[in-house]
């Protein structure tokens, strides 16, 4: 039997995968392409960064600590997104 390398991940599914691998839900397989991507590529090192510190920023945030007008914001914002809309 013959091991194969990984198929390269680009930097387009890493951030794509992104949150499930920061919840530890990717697959073996997956888990192994993702961090193997980190090692070739700098830019996806510094975003997967950005993200932990955003979770640990917004871990501590309080919902009394958003105001009205920006949830309805934050929430439209997300809903367009969900839909494929800029």
């Amino acid at each position: 039997m013959t091991l194969r390398a990984p198929e390269q991940m680009t930097c387009r599914e890493f951030v794509e995968l992104v949150t499930e691998y920061l919840e530890g839900a990717l697959s073996l397989e997956d888990r192994t392409r993702f961090e193997h991507h980190l090692v070739f590529c700098t830019w996806c090192v510094d975003y997967l960064q950005q993200m932990r510190d955003t979770l640990r920023a917004a871990g501590r945030l309080r919902e009394s600590d958003v105001p009205e007008n920006a949830k309805e914001k934050l929430l439209r914002a997300f809903r367009q997104w969900k839909r494929g809309i800029p």
